[in-house]
């Protein structure tokens, strides 16, 4: 769970209520602290936005240091950010001040601490990173570098095995990926044949070389993005809004 907001906190009340079997990664929901004029979507974030975010965000690592402490059989992660040094990333952060609240989780929590970033980004720019965080926790999306569907899943590994590469001493799991089953611009190219397919693909893949891997994720959403009602960043679920399988 990507913030220790109320739905978070609601979550980690029904599981321990009702004796569930799950287990949460809890991560740090960070506005901007960064000025950031090339944003992917949008508009940057104002300054005085961004100055205002700075007490906050300090709060929201003191919350989610709190649930993490008062969960610890549920919580058995704690991710300091989610893709928050990514520069089309309104929420910017800076690399060091990242590091900030990687130190202060594991300062203040007993969980194996960890950063969410696009494996772009974990090979080429936040290397001083991975000397900080118990793991390192990649999102691979071959389907936003336009990669043909009959080589998603071979690149998916590939990224995965240049990271290892890369970092041999320390794990490396998947924190994001998936396949959405509607998109604006190509429909055979996202439909919910290759999305079982790609699924299908990496859990094999995955449980044969004991790689872990969240999907993204359980449930479409239809408030995200704009009113085109296809669009891909709303369509990624395993189930539908409905709670049917895909």
């Amino acid at each position: 769970m990507y913030d220790p907001n109320l739905h978070a906190q609601r979550v980690l009340e029904v599981i321990k209520e009702d004796k569930l079997p799950l287990k949460v990664m809890l991560g740090l929901g960070l506005g901007g602290e960064v000025y950031n004029e090339h944003v992917g979507w949008g508009l940057p974030i104002p300054q005085e936005e961004l100055n205002k975010n700075i007490p906050i965000n300090e709060s929201v690592l003191r919350k989610a240091i709190d649930l993490a402490n008062q969960y610890p059989d549920i919580i058995n992660y704690v991710s300091a950010g989610n893709e928050n040094t990514s520069d089309w990333n309104p929420n910017l952060i800076s690399v060091e001040k990242m590091g900030y609240y990687i130190d202060e989780l594991k300062k203040h929590t007993k969980q194996k601490v960890t950063f969410c970033e696009g494996v772009y980004f974990w090979n080429h720019k936040i290397e001083s990173l991975s000397k900080k965080v118990d793991f390192i926790s990649i999102h691979i999306y071959p389907f936003w570098t336009k990669t043909p569907f009959k080589d998603a899943i071979q690149e998916t590994i590939n990224e995965y095995n240049k990271t290892k590469e890369k970092y041999p001493n320390i794990p490396v799991i998947i924190t994001e990926l998936g396949w959405p089953t509607s998109s604006d611009f190509d429909l055979s190219y996202t439909n919910v044949e290759n999305h079982r397919a790609y699924i299908e693909g990496i859990d094999k893949w995955a449980r044969e070389h004991d790689v872990l891997v969240y999907y993204f994720e359980a449930f479409d959403e239809p408030w995200k993005g704009g009113n085109n009602p296809v669009e891909p960043e709303k369509h990624w679920g395993l189930y539908y809004v409905d709670r049917t399988k895909k």
